[in-house]
């Protein structure tokens, strides 16, 4: 019957046994903070070179619009001679230079198109900026709690090999059976088995941090601090709306650009003719106006409007996904911070119990079963702490993230 009972406490024990016992949050390697890995992520992201070329098209397409000339002069040089009997010996010399112009509602229109498209990209540059922050702040806590995984199994493999070796000992001291013996060392094969799964799964993701970031270890794990004030607007609709604001300038221009540009030339004509004792120069210019309607300039116009409207909803829709985001966001940290707060006061009250169980133990007035349910719910709590508090590191992050704050 002791067999027995013991047979059985080292079953419960397998099942119940803690994972992880309380422990300092893991320190960091290197001394990078949040923000210079942010910093390291997006030098490595290949958006950073197309938004910079991007960046470089829009100040192009902003120093175009300042000139009046709407596009490439044209230098033109004639020259004809008379080839007549009438021996008058005459020649012409003409010297042009024309260039199309823009109207002042067209230079305008076109200068504000620029300039919101320049300011799109800046908003988009912003964006992707706190995307990749968004990316480094869930694998960073995904690698926390990989490693919080490892520390549980390689702690609960640990105690069952500390407890295999108390049964070994009783085994061969004939108190025990050998199949308590055997139960005890499957379990610690079994907890072999459970490390060696979570020691791939933290290494891989680990190593998507690094991949993403540069950075050999994580940073110090401290939850991010919260910002009370008000914040700007978040750089995922500030993108949506300065889209909407392009498309806007983008249909005026439309609107503005219903003929084509005038065109002025000015001209040197040099004159010469053998009965004529001087030559005669004269000065030309020359303005050239086409003739638009609003039936060549339509499509133009329809395409412009239809990108409005498609802004405008896109506009709607990140309005309403990042109010969302902030709400839920704000309610998964209370619930973080409530779990947080439980598990802590369950773990004060099992340190407690487990101490007078302890005293109650060597006085002879408990057993062994509860001793080791006592320890086993103790560390099972403690265990329970270190994950609520990544869980609300985590949630720290998700609630800047959604309210568009850049550490």
């Amino acid at each position: 019957m002791r067999a027995c009972r013991l047979s059985l406490c080292i079953a419960g024990a397998a099942i119940f046994l803690p994972c992880l016992a309380v422990a300092a949050p893991f320190a960091p390697v290197t001394g990078a903070t949040l923000k210079t890995v942010i910093e390291n992520a997006w030098a490595r992201s290949a958006q950073v070179s197309t938004l910079e070329a991007r960046q470089e098209e829009a100040a192009a397409a902003r120093s175009t619009a300042r000139s009046w000339i709407a596009g490439s002069p044209t230098l033109s040089l004639s020259q004809r001679n008379d080839r007549s009997p009438s021996q008058r010996e005459q020649r012409e010399s003409e010297l042009s230079l024309s260039a199309p112009v823009w109207l002042p509602g067209q230079k305008t229109t076109r200068e504000a198109w620029a300039a919101r498209s320049s300011e799109e990209v800046s908003a988009q540059l912003l964006q992707a900026r706190l995307a990749v922050a968004g990316e480094v702040r869930i694998r960073l806590w995904e690698a926390a709690a990989a490693r919080e995984v490892l520390a549980e199994k390689d702690d609960h493999l640990h105690h069952m090999e500390q407890l295999a070796a108390a049964v070994a000992r009783r085994v061969r001291a004939g108190d025990l059976a050998r199949s308590d013996g055997l139960l005890a060392q499957q379990e610690v094969h079994a907890a072999q088995v459970d490390v060696a799964l979570a020691r791939t799964r933290a290494a891989e993701a680990l190593a998507r941090y690094r991949v993403l970031t540069g950075f050999p270890d994580l940073p110090s794990l401290e939850p991010e601090p919260l910002r009370d004030v008000a914040e700007p607007v978040n750089a995922r609709l500030a993108a949506a709306r300065a889209t909407v604001s392009r498309a806007q300038a983008g249909l005026r221009m439309a609107e503005a650009a219903r003929g084509a540009p005038p065109s002025f030339a000015v001209s040197l004509r040099h004159e010469q003719e053998r009965n004529l004792g001087e030559p005669n120069r004269s000065i030309g210019i020359a303005l050239q106006i086409p003739l638009g309607s609003e039936a060549r300039n339509r499509p133009a116009e329809t395409l412009a409007r239809t990108q409005i409207a498609t802004a405008a909803a896109d506009a709607a829709q990140a309005e309403a996904s990042v109010a969302l985001d902030a709400s839920l966001a704000q309610e998964q940290l209370a619930n973080a911070q409530a779990a947080l707060d439980a598990a802590t006061s369950r773990a004060t009250a099992l340190h407690e119990y487990r101490s007078l169980i302890e005293n109650a133990f060597r006085l002879g007035e408990r057993g062994l079963a509860e001793v080791l349910r006592a320890n086993a719910l103790t560390h099972e709590a403690d265990v329970a702490v270190r994950q609520q508090r990544v869980a609300l590191g985590l949630a720290h992050a998700q609630l800047n993230q959604a309210r568009g704050i850049l550490p």
